[in-house]
């Protein structure tokens, strides 16, 4: 018995030895696996834009530290933000974003916007990935559009935007997370051009129907 815990403390002081050492067990890696991991992090964070889930949009199982948002409508100067006012402006118009979401006969607008977006995984390592897409926003309220919006209208869905899309995500323990972020809106013209004035300042931009009506 004796013996047999010399050899066990032998074992701990050997484990302590490497572990001050900066000793880390391998890192498992399996580029399928993770490519979907990519995928599924990122399906969640376009269905937080579509329901206004600020926490889905930027919180801290979203964003890695460090993140930067780079926002950009075509060739015109862009404006950049960190994660925190990111965050500061996602909760201010938390309340009115939530409440144009509610049906008509609860206050609201019926409100839907749907982020259409194909994404592309460009770049993926052990380390870090870069995913890219094109992207179209979708709004609709209940009831349908006035003729106040104009522009492209499919089946009552107002495309009141397009652009490109580009992500470069870090791989942590537990998720994969974003570090930077860059949305290139197209021009816009016509009353969208005079939403983009309001929306297009706030949060990640997406969306002009709660701003314009």
């Amino acid at each position: 018995m004796t013996k047999r815990i010399a050899i066990l403390a032998a074992l701990v002081a050997v484990a302590v030895t490497l572990a001050g050492c900066g000793f880390k067990p391998p890192v498992q890696w399996n580029e399928a696996e993770e490519r979907e991991r990519v995928a599924e992090a990122l399906g969640k964070w376009v269905t937080g834009i579509e329901g206004y889930d600020v926490d889905a949009m930027a919180g801290d199982a979203v964003l890695a530290a460090g993140f930067k948002l780079i926002i950009q409508e075509g060739s015109a100067r862009p404006y950049e933000k960190n994660a925190a006012k990111l965050m500061e402006e996602l909760l201010a118009d938390r309340d009115n974003q939530l409440r144009f979401r509610k049906a008509l006969d609860e206050g609201g607008a019926g409100y839907e916007l749907e982020f259409d977006v194909d994404w592309v995984i460009t770049k993926i390592d052990r380390s870090s990935a870069t995913v890219a897409g094109e992207f179209g926003v979708w709004e609709t309220i209940e009831g349908g559009l006035g003729g106040d919006v104009d522009g492209h209208i499919v089946d009552g869905w107002w495309n009141s935007d397009n652009g490109l899309i580009t992500i470069s995500l870090v791989r942590t323990p537990n998720a994969w997370k974003m570090i930077s972020m860059t949305i290139v809106f197209n021009p816009v013209v016509g009353p969208a051009a005079a939403a983009r004035s309001l929306s297009g300042l706030v949060g990640l931009g997406i969306g002009k129907l709660p701003s314009m009506l």
